[in-house]
């Protein structure tokens, strides 16, 4: 299954997508803004992997222009199927993409997927207070900052946690 933009596409995330990822996460100008959900240990890699394939909680895509150059990776993760919540993490790795809007439109094939296809209520996801340009983002396509106890945000001071319902989800605005 494939979603499809304007300007890119969302594929499933695949076995060789992961020497680009690792490349990515292992630049620290990058490694800085990403969560610890990210394997950073070498021997971590194969179980990452297999966790990638077989969780039943999370859906990896490979963000991927029309070229076929995958550029970022995006996911529902932390799928909680009975409350109808699940995180979403998104990573441009490419940094020649970065400000071209790449990351908004992948997201917003992300949150309609989200939403109209798995029926989704909410989608939650945690930023570096200091990530402007991935707060920019995710406020474009409606994301707004919540407050309350997040176990995350107790673990990682300097996190802003921010969430975007299905009611409020319009994607025509969300441009």
């Amino acid at each position: 299954m494939e979603l499809v933009g304007e300007r890119l596409r969302l594929r499933p995330f695949r076995p060789e997508d992961l020497g680009r990822t690792r490349a990515w996460v292992a630049d620290p100008e990058i490694a800085r803004w990403i969560l610890p959900a990210w394997p950073l240990l070498p021997t971590s890699w194969e179980e990452w992997t297999h966790r990638v394939y077989t969780s039943p909680d999370a859906i990896h895509f490979a963000i991927v222009l029309f070229n076929g150059r995958h550029i970022g990776n995006c996911s529902l993760h932390t799928i909680r199927w009975d409350e109808g919540v699940a995180e979403v993490g998104i990573v441009l790795g490419e940094k020649d993409c970065w400000g071209k809007g790449y990351g908004p439109e992948a997201l917003r094939l992300l949150l309609s997927y989200a939403f109209e296809e798995l029926g989704l209520k909410k989608v939650v996801l945690h930023v570096h207070r200091e990530n402007v340009r991935a707060i920019r983002s995710y406020k474009k396509v409606g994301f707004t900052e919540v407050q309350g106890p997040w176990p995350l945000r107790l673990l990682r001071p300097g996190l802003v946690t921010m969430a975007l319902e299905a009611r409020a989800w319009n994607p025509a605005l969300a441009r």
